[in-house]
């Protein structure tokens, strides 16, 4: 009787354990289907960003499927909504792995939400591609997580190296208007330390909230302080705020710049003529290139009825699918999150036909290529057209 205790105590304890250990080895995937998830903002304040990134993932995936699948399979995907806010992208990844057993979920919901699944994405293996460019994504190097996006230093360091030799500019007096949040933070340092590269030091360091509606103070210092060029390292709204009480004022900076948040086509048509002199920067293609992966985008766009507002977010979702799909193809028939991990690590300068810059991953760097465009408003066409090529921060004599 003892006995049989003492064995129905390890059996128990073995059954336990076997089920506590995940297993990945067909998870989400068929003979006739892949499951994916997407965690992303539907509804709430940050859905304006979150709904065009996933559409353009969604889009991209359903155009694969209309093409047969990948090796016979068809994608499919769960997309839940965690109105941006990171427990809610915990509770749901651990529902989209352990409920609906999904290979792989491609984006966690922005910055935090993505930190806070952190141990997940290690623990279940889920390839993801952050839909932000924070550096810890990469450094260290996380197995399971591929950047795609210049680093905001980068972005701001390509903007002071356009000043200085495509703008020829001599002695510029350079001013910065940030919001007091990680991103805006980085960019302001970024700023500051290409500069003194260059041999100057800022003349305006000005925080503009978030949330203003208005920049009136923020314009009169600039303006008493003679700043020419400014950069901006805030999202859109507020900088549609700084735009057009520059203008109300009638200040007219040489050039007001923007990161990747506030670089896309619709602050041309919020602003107007305000945002003439308006130059931003991304990693991702203009909507009106004429290049074969965002000609593609804006075809499917229109076959599937998506009003975007943002269309550079849209093509920031297509690129991510691009490379999923890549990846999935690449890991052949016998997929599952070792072997997909193995083919995103083959990549060598792979493209999406314009949307993103080349990309490459191995198994000892996950980094996304610090590369980008700049683009200058188009008032009469309420778009950006690009003015450079994809480029990266110039070296710097130390």
């Amino acid at each position: 009787m003892k006995l049989r205790k003492i064995l129905l105590t390890v059996l128990l304890s073995l059954l336990t354990f076997i089920l506590a250990v995940p297993c990945f080895a067909d998870r989400g995937v068929t003979k006739d289907t892949i499951k994916i998830g997407i965690i992303n903002q539907k509804t709430g304040p940050a859905s304006a960003l979150g709904l065009p990134h996933s559409y353009g993932t969604i889009d991209y995936f359903e155009y694969v499927n209309e093409q047969g699948g990948i090796h016979g399979r068809k994608i499919v995907v769960i997309f839940e909504d965690d109105q941006f806010e990171a427990p809610k992208s915990v509770a749901l990844f651990n529902k989209l792995i352990h409920r609906d057993e999904v290979l792989t979920i491609t984006n966690c919901g922005g910055t935090n939400q993505t930190i806070a699944n952190m141990e997940n994405i290690k623990k279940y293996k889920t390839p993801n591609i952050p839909n932000t460019t924070a550096r810890e994504f990469w450094e260290p190097y996380n197995p399971y997580l591929y950047s795609m996006g210049c680093s905001y230093e980068g972005q701001y360091q390509c903007m002071v190296d356009y000043i200085f030799n495509d703008l020829k500019a001599e002695k510029p007096r350079i001013g910065v208007v940030y919001a007091k949040k990680e991103y805006g933070k980085i960019g302001l340092e970024a700023t500051r330390e290409r500069a003194k590269a260059y041999g100057v030091d800022l003349i305006s360091e000005l925080v503009l909230p978030t949330g203003a509606v208005d920049a009136s103070s923020q314009i009169l210092t600039l303006q008493q302080n003679n700043v020419d060029y400014v950069l901006t390292c805030d999202i859109m709204p507020p900088i549609v705020t700084f735009l057009k009480t520059a203008e109300k004022y009638n200040y007219n900076p040489k050039a007001v710049f923007g990161f990747n948040w506030a670089a896309d086509p619709s602050i041309v048509a919020a602003c107007g003529d305000a945002a003439r002199n308006f130059i931003g920067a991304n990693y991702v293609g203009s909507w009106t290139d004429n290049a074969p992966g965002i000609n593609l985008m804006r075809e499917l766009a229109k076959k599937y009825n998506r009003d975007l507002k943002l269309t550079s977010l849209y093509l920031n979702g297509a690129g991510a699918g691009m490379i999923f799909v890549e990846a999935f193809k690449r890991a052949g028939k016998n997929l599952n999150p070792d072997t997909l991990k193995e083919a995103f690590e083959t990549l060598r300068n792979f493209g999406t036909g314009g949307v993103f810059p080349p990309v490459t991953y191995t198994s000892t760097s996950h980094a996304p290529p610090e590369m980008v465009k700049l683009f200058k408003a188009d008032v009469p066409n309420k778009t950006l057209v690009p003015i450079t090529d994809w480029r990266k921060p110039r070296e710097m004599k130390k």
